[in-house]
């Protein structure tokens, strides 16, 4: 935008400049912009704005020289001389002036005589004139720039307030008295209102447990506080942070800033799941007992019931949970899970539904969000359900039947949408028969049972889960390991590994830290294991074969056994670079090695 379209612009005022200035001077006046269109004219120039003049006017010499003058004798003036129109021209004298603004010139303001009395006007006080109109180009630069400060707080604000409706989080200003001055669409929208209506009330009496008098008080911020606004008697529950405005070291008002507690789940969530999301692929094996499982589990994520997952410790139920999660159709919303057996049951309950302000002696300001609450729209995992205490299980059952929680000193139940997956290692039956465990609450987490068999049921799986782990430790601790002896091999696939697939990474974690050179000896298993070991081994060993198993051979005997179990076809070689951990293109390679055997094996 050019400086003449900013002298333009304020046509309007420029034209009372001028018809002030004819009326106090008994002269007429024009006013042209730097293109030497006129802008504004009295008397005979009246009917011309917008006109453009002569290039070789008295004008053009102003834009020129920069400099304004006084013409006695028109027409005659040097001026004058080059003019076209000068011929026509009926002017007895004019007092010209630039108009200047940042050093340039954008204008220029003139007073024209057409009558001897005027002319007498103008010349018997030429200085005095000049004078006056170089005030009053001022005065025309001024309400130039004026203008053109407002035009740009006008943008600024437009842009401000752009930025503001486009940012998802609800921005609200306060003034000194704790009412809404401005706020931001988003706000408007958590709040359920409409903005007009917002302005001028108390945030305070809108939003529970702001503390926004406090901050005007005592001019400190409030960070991350859990706030909650009751909305057609559900409570909608958002995190603030409120910082103050300042004035001279004076609280003049505060802005909030506001966040639904819910869409902070969800990014959370977002994140948790993009780190933490397993699919049945991810869980290593494929044995008769675990494809049986792994089929009943995926049936399991297909619907929405409670889920129990049966089985021994380290046998993989976490992993199946977050498999159920992610393949079904809450894969998008809330994982959590908690340990019923790792957390005092005097602070389970607050875990598990959370707390009120000053629920107790320690509570945190605000409150706290429980897991059932965090979990909204997706799945809460109970692991070891059973080593939950008889009084929370009644409080549990009540959440499973009414689908409401209420907080630790809270005074209202707030409804929940969550899946429950419950896990144990206890003979759950047995409990209930003694009176350990509420029978009405285990028919209500019994729905869709699954049983995880444990390793030594599974013993096919050794070589595919023992190739993994050795791959998974070689990579993390930069360990060039590519022999087994055959006598620690057959030690591992014959142990009974009563702490299953746990106990098995834990201790390929170790023999990969605590083997030297290149190969994993016999003397480098645990002393169970080698305790274990002198029990008549179930596997026989070929009286003519190696003392040392290659980590090459383990490798391909994993592949091609995964080869047979998902088949030779692109998407079956898909799924065994997924379940043996290894990109497709590593898989592709090492086919090519192993010279068409694994066609051969499929079949």
């Amino acid at each position: 935008m050019s400086i003449v379209s900013r002298l333009s612009r304020n046509q309007a005022d420029v034209r009372h400049v001028a018809q002030a200035i004819a009326s106090v001077l008994g002269v007429e006046v024009t006013i042209v912009d730097d293109t030497l269109r006129r802008i504004a004219g009295t008397g005979r120039y009246a009917g011309t704005v917008g006109d453009k003049l002569d290039g070789n006017s008295a004008f053009a010499k102003v834009l020129r020289d920069g400099k304004g003058f006084i013409i006695s004798n028109p027409r005659e003036h040097i001026a004058c001389i080059t003019c076209e129109g000068k011929s026509d021209c009926s002017e007895c004298a004019e007092v010209c002036c630039p108009i200047l603004l940042d050093n340039k010139i954008i204008g220029i303001i003139a007073l024209i005589a057409f009558d001897e009395r005027q002319r007498q006007a103008l010349l018997s006080n030429q200085d005095g004139l000049l004078d006056f109109l170089q005030r009053m180009s001022e005065l025309l630069a001024s309400k130039v720039a004026e203008q053109e400060r407002i035009v740009q707080l006008k943008n600024i604000q437009q842009q401000m307030t752009t930025v503001l409706n486009t940012v998802q989080e609800g921005i609200i200003a306060v003034g000194r008295n704790g009412q809404i001055v401005d706020l931001n669409t988003s706000a408007a929208k958590m709040l359920h209102l409409d903005k007009e209506s917002l302005l001028g009330a108390d945030l305070a009496q809108l939003i529970s447990g702001l503390a926004i008098d406090s901050v005007l008080d005592t001019g400190h911020d409030v960070n991350n506080r859990e706030v909650f606004r009751l909305i057609n008697g559900r409570r909608v529950h958002y995190i603030v942070s409120v910082k103050p405005w300042l004035d001279d070291g004076e609280v003049r008002g505060a802005v909030a800033t506001l966040r639904e507690l819910s869409e902070v789940r969800k990014f959370v969530s977002h994140l948790s799941t993009q780190v933490h999301c397993y699919t049945f692929g991810m869980i290593l094996g494929n044995s008769p007992a675990l494809m049986r499982v792994k089929q009943e589990a995926a049936q399991a994520a297909a619907g929405t019931a409670t889920v129990l997952i049966r089985g021994e410790s380290g046998t993989g139920k976490e992993m199946f949970a977050r498999a159920i999660h992610c393949t079904g159709e809450r894969q998008e919303k809330p994982f959590i899970a908690i340990n019923c057996a790792a957390i005092p049951e005097a602070l389970l309950e607050s875990e598990l539904f959370g707390y009120e302000e000053g629920a107790f002696s320690g509570a945190r300001r605000g409150g706290k969000p429980g897991k059932f609450e965090l979990a909204e729209g997706g799945t809460i995992f109970l692991d070891e359900i059973g080593d939950m205490s008889l009084t929370l299980q009644s409080k549990l059952l009540r959440v499973l039947q009414e689908r409401q929680i209420d907080r630790v000193g809270g005074t209202e139940s707030s409804p929940i949408d969550v899946r429950i997956i419950a896990a144990t290692h206890k003979d759950i039956e047995a409990m209930v028969q003694s009176g350990a465990f509420r029978q009405d609450l285990y028919y209500r987490i019994n729905v869709f049972p699954l049983q995880i068999p444990p390793l030594r049921q599974r013993r096919e799986d050794l070589p595919l889960l023992i190739q993994s782990f050795l791959a998974k430790y070689r990579r993390a601790l930069q360990k060039d390991i590519d022999m087994i002896e055959e006598t620690a091999y057959a030690c591992l696939l014959n142990y009974e590994w009563p702490g299953n697939i746990r106990e098995l990474e834990n201790t390929m974690e170790y023999l990969v830290n605590i083997a030297t050179e290149n190969k994993i000896e016999g003397n480098h298993l645990p002393e169970r294991m080698r305790i274990a070991s002198a029990v008549p081994m179930k596997l026989s060993v070929e009286a003519n074969s190696p003392l040392i198993i290659s980590i090459a051979e383990l490798e391909k005997a994993a592949i091609l056994g995964a080869i047979k179990k998902f088949g030779p076809t692109t998407q079956g070689k898909a799924r065994v670079a997924l379940a043996l951990g290894i990109s497709k293109a590593t898989l592709y390679r090492k086919l090519k090695e192993y010279d068409g055997t694994a066609e051969n094996v499929s079949k």
